[in-house]
């Protein structure tokens, strides 16, 4: 198996995971209610094996196709979602006065995703942290990694993410949300760094 076997596979789904991870986080802080923690998760879940899945699919044939220029086009959108990742974990914080805090905690305004708890909203949620998985599945499937293992780990890793950050939400910060993608990008930066060496 190309790039270090099981564990790039293991590497690119945890780097996927962190999306799903620091919106459960946030998510988990907000109070969500089980059914939709549930839902979320196994949305996530399926969908980190679906969209890799399509994503393999065209790299395969891509890498039939074009051979090496396929891994080198692989790497870069690796290094693309990477950098965004990282981009948007180091996006500073807002802070509020006292007056502004006290207010935004005591209101009882139920945050957006609580206002909508049907499957709509699970599944627009669980497609925006999903996507990047499509992108990455395409660059693992320019290295002819076996796909069934692929899609099995991505699913389980992110749906164990998914779960972490609802039972992490209570206890953890937004530091750490932010922290997650951070290192997500950084594990994409460096398998796309391993891709072409």
């Amino acid at each position: 198996m190309v790039l270090g076997g099981i564990g790039t596979v293991v590497g690119v789904a945890v780097a996927l995971g962190a999306d799903a991870f620091s919106v459960a986080l946030g998510m988990g802080m907000s109070g969500a209610k089980l059914r939709f923690k549930l839902g979320f998760t196994g949305t996530v879940a399926l969908l980190h094996v679906v969209m890799p899945l399509i994503g393999l699919q065209v790299g395969l044939t891509a890498g039939r196709i074009f051979g090496v220029w396929a891994a080198w086009a692989g790497a870069l959108v690796l290094v693309l979602i990477g950098f965004d990742m990282i981009k948007k974990g180091m996006k500073t914080r807002e802070s509020y006065s006292f007056r502004e805090a006290r207010q935004r905690a005591f209101t009882g305004e139920p945050a957006i995703w609580q206002r909508f708890s049907g499957f709509l909203t699970v599944g627009v949620l669980g497609l925006s942290v999903s996507v990047d998985a499509l992108a990455t599945g395409f660059s693992l499937g320019t290295s002819r990694v076996p796909i069934p293992l692929t899609v099995a780990v991505m699913g389980t890793v992110a749906g164990l993410m998914t779960a972490s950050g609802f039972v992490g939400g209570k206890w953890l910060g937004w530091a750490a949300g932010k922290g997650a993608q951070v290192l997500g990008g950084g594990i994409l930066l460096l398998i796309a760094i391993q891709m072409v060496l």
